[in-house]
């Protein structure tokens, strides 16, 4: 097959298999999404915190019994984004109608899919206040911009080509969950479907038997405050990352659980002892204008959450990081081996510069007993 078709292929696919599908199933194993319910009832809380935003409120009976509710929004970083704040547009004390799925597992909880306020404006999940003329700050307060055209140097004053900066996902082509195949990976023993794309990353029989006992609902490691790995926590839900340099190494902070890895420049092969941890050993050096960076000595985990897709302590990782100064955007290639792969997995993502700085996660988990094993 010819690769700029395919590459083409590629990112058809992804729009309509990735961003979509996970943003509607993700929840599926919390909320009973096929079911609608209408509450009214009283604020008494908004928590403004990241993975989630929860809102409470008191519904009363006529009997003036009251029963206490709360209702899952985005996460904070989007909902700022978007103009939100701690008092706007649910303020305490405020009496708002919601429409909401259920939880599955815990009573007086539920997916908040829209709410009317008090004057009769639908707010939506995530809705935009900018938009609907309901927030007072300005749309430069708290947008992420993504600088299609700057004046970036392409060399840093120490020779090395300059990746540093503010970066965030560009929407459309985030994870890739191996639906992409790359040119330095083509010669791999990838895969492929019946589609000609390279195949999803799968679980082998070894791999199968340790997911059974990995359960979504319970072990995703957002719930415990955790990236599942470097390579999902990179471009998940659009957080903005940074990257600074230096001779001897350079430091990636994710904006998503605020994740901090260091690729060491220093050395050409990894310490002999490495304690397992979810960020690994990373080593890297320069091919050209290229960062090629290796990355072994993980704790056993979970390569995509809502699939269930688990790799062992033996996983290995390569990725490559270069600038397309064409589109002023930061491209990231990996390939992912583990043994408890059918095949290896490669995939890109892309980042533009962001005029806006990455800022702390801050993560505080409010799910409760509904993702919680019993």
């Amino acid at each position: 097959m010819d690769k700029c078709f395919l590459y083409f292929l590629i990112v058809v696919s992804y729009f309509f298999s990735q961003d979509y599908l996970s943003a509607h199933h993700s929840s599926a194993p919390h909320f009973d999404r096929e079911v609608d319910i209408t509450l009214s009832g009283v604020i008494t809380d908004l928590r403004l915190v990241n993975p989630h935003a929860y809102v409470y409120f008191d519904i009363v009976n006529e009997l003036g019994a009251v029963t206490k509710w709360r209702c899952e929004l985005s996460a904070a970083t989007s909902l700022r984004r978007n103009g939100w704040t701690a008092d706007n547009p649910i303020t305490v004390g405020s009496t708002v109608t919601i429409n909401g799925s259920p939880a599955l597992r815990e009573d007086n909880v539920c997916y908040l899919n829209f709410f009317i306020t008090s004057e009769g404006v639908r707010v939506d999940r995530n809705g935009d206040l900018l938009e609907l003329g309901l927030s007072n700050l300005d749309a430069s307060d708290v947008r992420v911009y993504k600088k299609l055209s700057i004046d970036r140097p392409k060399y840093l004053s120490n020779g090395q080509p300059n990746l540093t900066g503010n970066w965030v996902r560009v929407r459309g082509m985030g994870m890739g969950m191996g639906a992409i195949g790359l040119p330095a990976f083509l010669d791999m023993p990838i895969e492929f479907g019946d589609n000609g794309l390279p195949n999803r990353p799968s679980n082998n029989d070894l791999g199968k038997s340790i997911s059974s006992n990995w359960d979504y609902r319970f072990d995703n490691p957002a719930l415990f405050c955790k990236v599942a790995n470097i390579i999902h926590g990179w471009t998940h839900d659009y957080h903005v990352n940074e990257i600074i340099q230096h001779d001897d190494k350079i430091v990636l902070s994710y904006g998503y659980m605020d994740l901090v890895r260091e690729i060491r420049l220093d050395i050409s092969e990894h310490p002999v002892s490495i304690v397992p941890s979810e960020v690994g050993s990373s080593i890297g050096w320069w091919e050209g204008d290229e960062l090629v960076v290796d990355s072994i000595g993980f704790l056993p985990g979970v390569i995509i959450p809502i699939q269930g897709i688990v790799f062992s302590n033996q996983m290995h990782i390569i990725e490559r990081f270069h600038i397309d100064y064409d589109s002023q955007q930061l491209i990231r290639s990996f390939l992912v081996e583990d043994q408890y792969f059918k095949s290896p997995y490669a995939s890109q993502d892309r980042m533009a510069p962001s005029d806006k700085p990455r800022e702390p996660y801050g993560c505080v988990e409010l799910a409760g007993s509904n993702n919680q094993r019993l």
